[in-house]
């Protein structure tokens, strides 16, 4: 404890002295006229200035006791940041003639914004259209708090810094590559712009890497950018790893999906905001002709940045996770209301700057009902592929070698929660990039129509749904010999069904021999795993189309079940079983509305299987035969 409390008192300390670098001593004596700064009621986030007031006493080091002259609460202890000095006008009119048709333009109040300093604030942030005239001025008088926080330039943060660890390994040197005259004047130039904004450093180092220059995916006016880029591969291989968890992607666009307000921020030059230790700066070093430099703050391209910025941007954003996300620099903010956008906007926003970081305002997107965030169109309770990405793959020509075929894969497997049995579609092409096929594709019929069919998917992709949890799910499996796929759903407010998510998995050789029963049953279970995020604590229903699952309500007493195998690591709580819409004319009623509950024995496998009350057939996990009986 005596260790805990002398590490928090000096981490205090070196706060303190971080935000007081800027700080400058104001005192009043008893008597003066002052400015105050108070709230509009009822618009917490938005201050005034009223006056004059007069200060009564100084009650402490930076608290003075203020004459507000109001009935209610006359006087009022204030902080001495919500006060400033009021001068009263001279009685004195001036007069001062000016030439026939010439006008002088009138300056602004000091201390206050005029609004062309307010537009050229916010010029670049992307204000969502549908805001009123009202709410854009909110949001102007919102960011005009946080000025300094919008810059080109990158900030430097003192939350964090990047070590590289590579343990005993000796120093890693590269040999510089011979560049064409115009990428080696290219190189030159970025360097320079680094040294001038302190993002490298000249020095001799053991270590070296390799530089290459990478294309940037978008130009502008039609000019091929370059980005230069550090080759780090021989260092991240004798570089410990860092394990800091790195957000789920789906996890978090379900979580802004059903907000009905979205802001996104992207800080700027994310990665060059962090400093390097001393140790990890020589490990940095790069050549190129003429020069051996180091960088200062952390580059990219290192095996553990991303590792490090997350842990940096999970600390600024701790306490503020019930309404912002971030997936390293791509931040969000998400309401359900206008008001309480505006109060979680403010806290995101303070909380950026007190890290010292800085925002990129042409990145940034305020209010808006929809966002691009991590390729996909969230916002309005809807999840949607972006546009751009679906015209690059219906644009896509029919691949010749395995790495174009795994970059094909890639992309549309990114996108295949909107692909019913994408699994059973891309097997011909995923089985083109096993290790025994050759490196240039023999490309057949089967893969021809693998191809066009995924093509044809993303055109006709569905936009999903956001879940609800306080709404019931249907899970609805399928299983074929290639593959096992489902649909989760529910019912809109017309009560049609409307997808939340299709998975699918191709079978492997052992499991494509198994029956028609067990690859249905198969596809159930792992269906009920699979979406266990999202089914767990809830109930739903399952709906299959292979009639004889129904063998689960109609086993006798003491028939052991054998295929009861699939059901042993079922953790989820209760749902409906019956058959997929079309299939249930032959089947009685009562036994499509049969109810049973999946128990999980927490520390085992074991699971019980067990009909609603109000049926009198139960089934349980034999310990000893490891299937499930009646």
């Amino acid at each position: 404890m005596k260790k805990a409390s002398k590490n928090l008192q000096a981490s205090q300390e070196l706060q303190k002295q971080w935000h007081d670098q800027k700080a400058v001593l104001v005192q009043y004596q008893p008597g003066p006229k002052v400015w105050v700064l108070e709230p509009v009621a009822p618009r917490a986030l938005q201050d005034k200035w009223s006056g004059s007031h007069i200060i009564v006493e100084k009650k402490g080091e930076v608290t003075y006791l203020v004459d507000l002259g109001t009935a209610r609460s006359p006087l009022r202890v204030l902080h001495v940041n919500r006060l400033k000095p009021y001068y009263d006008r001279a009685d004195l009119t001036l007069l001062m003639a000016t030439d026939e048709g010439q006008e002088e333009e009138s300056e602004p109040l000091p201390g206050l914004f005029s609004s062309t300093e307010q537009d050229a604030l916010v010029e670049g942030v992307v204000l969502a259209d549908c805001l009123t005239a009202e709410q854009k001025d909110h949001c102007i008088n919102l960011l005009g708090q946080f000025s300094e926080l919008f810059s080109t330039v990158p900030g430097t943060t003192s939350w964090c810094k990047h070590t590289i660890d590579t343990g005993d390994s000796l120093p890693v040197k590269s040999k510089t590559c011979r560049q064409p005259d115009h990428v080696r004047d290219c190189i030159k130039q970025e360097v320079q712009k680094m040294l001038e904004l302190g993002v490298v450093e000249h020095f001799e180092s053991p270590w070296a890497s390799a530089v290459v220059l990478v294309p940037k995916p978008h130009s502008k006016d039609g000019k091929k950018e370059m980005r230069f880029c550090v080759d780090y591969r021989g260092l991240n291989q004798v570089t410990e790893t860092d394990a800091h968890p790195i957000p789920r992607a789906d996890e978090l666009i379900d979580t802004l999906a059903s907000a009905k307000y979205l802001s996104t921020f992207d800080l700027t030059a994310g990665y060059w905001q962090i400093k390097l230790s001393e140790d990890a700066k020589a490990k940095t070093a790069f050549s190129i002709i003429g020069g051996h430099y180091q960088f200062t703050v952390m580059p990219f391209g290192l095996k553990n940045a991303p590792d490090t910025f997350q842990r940096l941007v999970n600390t600024v954003l701790q306490g503020l996770e019930a309404f912002s996300a971030a997936y390293l620099d791509d931040i969000a903010v998400f309401s359900s209301s206008w008001d309480d956008h505006l109060v979680h906007l403010w806290k995101v926003l303070e909380a950026l700057q007190k890290a010292g970081l800085t925002i990129k305002a042409s990145k940034c997107q305020i209010g808006q009902g929809k966002v691009v965030y991590l390729g996909h169109l969230v916002g309005g309770e809807q999840i949607a592929p972006l546009q751009g990405k679906i015209q690059t793959i219906i644009d896509w020509v029919p691949p010749t070698t395995q790495t174009q075929v795994r970059a094909f894969l890639g992309l549309t497997g990114y996108y295949r929660r909107f692909i019913k049995n994408y699994g059973s579609i891309a097997a011909p092409l995923n089985d083109l990039t096993s290790k025994k096929m050759p490196k240039k594709v023999l490309w057949t019929a089967g893969c021809q129509k693998a191809f066009e069919e995924l093509k044809q998917a993303m055109c006709s992709a569905p936009v999903l749904k956001s879940p609800c949890y306080s709404k019931k799910f249907i899970v609805q499996t399928d299983a074929s010999e290639l593959g096992v796929g489902a649909v989760l759903s529910q019912l809109n407010s017309e009560g049609q069904d409307h997808p939340v998510a299709f998975i699918s998995r191709r079978l492997t050789p052992r499991e494509k021999r198994w029956s028609a029963i067990e690859r249905e049953a198969f596809a159930m279970v792992w269906a009920l795993k699979k979406l266990r995020p999202y089914l767990f604590g809830t109930h739903f229903i399952v709906q299959t189309d292979h009639k004889p699952l129904l063998w689960l309500k109609l086993l006798r007493l003491g028939r052991p079940i054998s295929r009861g195998r699939f059901f042993t690591s079922v953790y989820v709580s209760s749902c409906v079983l019956g058959l997929a819409p079309g299939f249930q004319e032959a089947i009685p009623a009562p036994i499509l509305v049969q109810c049973y509950t999946l128990y999980f024995v927490p520390n085992s496998d074991s699971v019980l299987l067990q009909f609603s009350q109000e049926s009198p057939l139960c089934f349980q996990l034999d310990p000893q035969e490891r299937v499930l009986c009646m």
